[in-house]
């Protein structure tokens, strides 16, 4: 009879060495702070990368369904990514992007 694994509480580490904490954190030393703060950036980013669906972004935007298909397809606005066989979502840090590029248009 095969013996599962014992449950653990928390990540595991693979190394003593890793500087990622239980609750996400960066451990900061004081000889290495100009790398490990790229790292806690790094982290930083990734931890707030989100995938938002269309009614998200309709939301975001303030504009139509037709118009959205429209702009990306002539290229002025960031393309979706397919997330399942029926469903696409946009990379919220696009849209935002592309949100405070239009308001920077806009505010001679």
């Amino acid at each position: 009879m095969n013996r599962l694994p014992a449950k653990t509480k928390g990540p595991i580490r693979k190394h003593a060495s890793d500087q990622a904490s239980v609750n996400g954190q960066v451990d900061l030393k004081p000889d290495q702070s100009g790398e490990a703060l790229r790292v806690a950036q790094r982290l930083d980013r990734v931890l707030s990368l989100k995938l938002l669906r269309f009614s998200a972004v309709r939301e975001r935007t303030g504009l139509s369904r037709s118009t959205i298909w429209r702009l990306e397809r002539d290229g002025d606005f960031p393309k979706h990514r397919r997330i399942s066989a029926n469903a696409v979502a946009w990379v919220e840090a696009e849209v935002m992007n592309w949100i405070h590029s239009k308001i920077g248009d806009i505010a001679v």
